[in-house]
Parts: structure tokens; C-alpha cells; sequence
């Protein structure tokens, strides 16, 4: 007979004994627009590519750099509710009030004040789910069983990333049409030096995104593309 070489010895497991299962990764949708979608989502939601890093919290007990991570995030989170505060009370008093002098920033007309309106409840429920999620959060964290559910299932990780990412994206949202509403009534009023710092601040803004993304673009592409361990 044979003899069975080192390489057949050292992969087959001795009889009675189960082969480790091998190490959970986070599976990303083969669709390259769901895929790139899913990574946007991780990043806003856990500021990651993936969710990989459960897996470390449930092999082995929560080490530093998780702890640090973890809180990192939940400071996010509680900057992020000072922020939906912030514009949340700005919206208010927008809404709330007439301009004083209405031909140099009328902000009191129909379409800004539908998005002071928007941006309004969009900050208000980003106070409220930002919140919660502090609380989702840190349980999410604490339960190992959560993390396991959470890592068997697909739908429910993509639900419990779309609730930590909510509050951002609205936050997003009430911050862009609150700009927004003062940008049409900064071009629409009737004095041209409001005109000129209106379209000023317009294009200090697009600069300001494209040098966030040109900074911050390589980055992000070396780390989605960064081998699983």
C-alpha cells in the first residue's frame, strides 16, 4: 500500500476528531453596486469597510483596540446628538421667525421654508435615533449571543447597520436642505453683495468636498482592498 505523504497526514484530522470550522468573515454582496453600497453603509455606520471585527470580539474576550473602537464611535455618536442639536434649535428659530428685513434675506419664502421645515424634522429625528443607537450600540457590543445572531444573519446585520447609520444620514440630510434654503434666499435677494457672498460660500463648499475626497479616497480603497485575516 501507499504510504500517505506529510501534506495528507497534516490535513486529514485523526478519526473521532472534527476539522475547526473556519474563521467567520463578513460576506459582501457580489454585485458591485451592492457591494460598494454595503461598504458605504459600514463605513457610516461603524466606520469600517465590513463588520469583520466581530468576529475578534466573540473568539476571544474584548481586547484594547476594540474597547478604544468601540468608544471611538459612541463619541461619534454623542458629538453627532450635539450637532442634530445644534441645527435642530437653528431650524426652530427659522421657522419660528420673519426676517427682519425681508428684500436682503428672504428666508421666509415658500421654498426655503419648506426646507427649514425638512431640515427641521430631519434633525429632530436624528436626535431621537441617535439616541437609541447609543444604547443598541453598546449592547450590541456587550451580548456576545447579539453578535452571533447579528453575524448568522444577513438581513438582521443590515438592519442593525442601517439603524446605526440612520442618524448620520439625517443628520446628513437636515444640514444639506437647512444650506440649502439659505442659499435660495441668499440668490434670491435683492441686494448683489448678498449675491456674491452667497455664491462665495456655495464654491468654498464644493472646494472644500472635492479636497475630502481627494484626501481620503486612496485610503479608503486600500482598506476595503486589504487581505481578510
Amino acid at each position: 500500500m501507499p504510504k500517505r505523504t506529510s501534506t495528507e497526514s497534516s490535513s486529514t484530522p485523526p478519526p473521532g476528531e472534527t476539522r475547526p470550522p473556519a474563521p467567520w468573515h463578513d460576506e459582501l454582496p457580489n454585485n458591485k453596486i451592492l457591494c460598494l453600497c454595503y461598504k458605504a453603509l459600514c463605513m457610516i455606520a461603524v466606520s469600517k469597510s465590513s463588520v469583520d471585527h466581530w468576529r475578534y470580539l466573540v473568539e476571544r474576550p474584548i481586547k484594547k483596540e476594540w474597547t478604544a473602537h468601540k468608544e471611538m464611535v459612541m463619541n461619534r455618536f454623542e458629538n453627532m446628538n450635539i450637532t442634530a442639536g445644534l441645527v435642530l434649535t437653528t431650524s426652530a428659530v427659522f421657522v419660528s421667525t420673519n426676517p427682519p428685513f425681508e428684500p436682503l434675506m428672504p428666508y421666509a419664502s415658500h421654498g426655503s421654508y419648506i426646507l427649514q421645515m425638512c431640515s427641521f424634522v430631519a434633525a429632530l429625528i436624528s436626535l431621537m435615533t441617535g439616541t437609541s443607537v447609543l444604547i443598541i450600540y453598546d449592547t450590541c457590543y456587550a451580548n456576545d449571543q447579539l453578535l452571533l445572531t447579528l453575524m448568522h444573519s444577513r438581513w438582521r446585520r443590515i438592519c442593525c447597520l442601517i439603524l446605526m447609520a440612520y442618524p448620520s444620514l439625517a443628520l446628513a440630510v437636515s444640514t444639506l436642505t437647512l444650506m440649502t434654503a439659505f442659499f435660495i434666499a441668499g440668490f434670491t435677494s435683492d441686494k448683489l453683495f448678498v449675491k456674491i457672498m452667497t455664491a462665495g460660500t456655495y464654491l468654498t463648499l464644493i472646494l472644500l468636498g472635492v479636497l475630502a475626497i481627494c484626501v481620503f479616497s486612496t485610503h479608503l480603497k486600500e482598506r476595503s482592498q486589504a487581505p481578510k485575516l
